[in-house]
């Protein structure tokens, strides 16, 4: 089964640690910003709320399943495509993954901490699936 952010419910040692390499990076955000356009401080948003932050995880309240506070499951697909984007070599598809996350973290701010809510927004408006 989906984790309750997408990703593999499963532990993802090799996405484990990427995100750990994600979260320790000190250049990323300024690479990023640089080779995009976008704000530094709006790329570290999306990181801070990706990669940093606990969330309120609750996805399948409908199905039975407690909501959780903690941090996203760790996405292969999500840390590859930050990783081509600190590299220089993000696609259109890496792009849109952080209007999503980006849309994700405003609606929160916005309308209050259900991951549930906040993705569903942030997918209609910027959809991605990696």
């Amino acid at each position: 089964m989906a984790g309750q952010t997408g990703a593999d419910s499963q532990a993802d040692p090799a996405a484990e640690a990427a995100y750990d390499g994600i979260r320790a990076s000190t250049t990323d955000v300024a690479a990023i910003a640089q080779t995009t356009g976008i704000k530094p401080e709006n790329v570290q948003q999306v990181k801070d709320h990706t990669f940093m932050q606990a969330h309120l995880l609750d996805r399948f309240v409908r199905q039975g399943i407690a909501p959780q506070v903690r941090r996203f499951h760790a996405s292969a697909g999500i840390a590859a495509a930050w990783e081509r984007l600190a590299a220089g070599q993000g696609t259109a598809h890496d792009l849109q993954l952080l209007r999503h996350e980006g849309a994700e973290a405003w609606f929160m701010r916005r309308h209050g901490p259900s991951f549930d809510a906040a993705h569903t927004a942030a997918h209609a408006r910027y959809p991605w699936k990696g």
